[in-house]
């Protein structure tokens, strides 16, 4: 069973080999809405094709920070992670959404507050995942744009927001 989470990773890599006439690009980050309107992102992609953004379901109004990475993990553990940046280093953890298909794997970075502090004014985010064999995987991010690319996703969510309460309020006759 498919998490929203995973759900929500699915959309943006089926959204991110395709061009969309809603999208805006701020450096490298991407602010786009899927097909379906359904959720509504800002994300990057690094060298090696993996994913980190910022995603939020305009149904509910929640948004999470993912990431869709080639690092095996198993559906529903919480594993830990040091988030590293010019910023400073802070530990936070991660949730594995699964398996997205093709060797990707999806995550969900909890200390939300950690996390945007480790990302607040840094050019580049790294993320050093413990392995099972006392190794380390690490995948890298630019953040060159994404104070911009999150500022407009948030104003696109607040809008579709004010949009659903105006459209309630005339379905109910006021």
């Amino acid at each position: 069973m498919r998490t929203i989470l995973g759900t929500m990773l699915l959309a943006l890599l089926a959204a991110a080999g395709s061009a969309s006439a809603a999208s805006f690009t701020f450096g490298q980050w991407r602010v786009a809405t899927t097909a379906d309107g359904h959720f509504t992102y800002a994300a990057t992609v690094n060298r090696r094709g993996e994913v980190f953004g910022d995603f939020c379901d305009s149904k509910s109004a929640a948004c999470h920070w993912l990431l869709a990475v080639h690092t095996p993990c198993r559906f529903g553990d919480v594993y830990p992670v040091l988030a590293n940046s010019a910023a400073g280093a802070n530990p936070i953890a991660i949730f594995c959404v699964g398996a997205l298909g093709g060797h990707t794997y999806g995550m969900a970075l909890m200390n939300q507050r950690k996390l945007e502090a480790s990302i607040a004014h840094a050019r580049r985010i790294a993320f050093a995942v413990p392995l099972d064999g006392g190794g380390f995987a690490f995948t890298r991010f630019a953040l060159a744009g994404r104070l911009h690319a999150t500022a407009l996703l948030r104003k696109a969510l607040s809008a579709e927001l004010a949009r659903r309460r105006r459209s309630g309020v005339a379905q109910m006759g006021l």
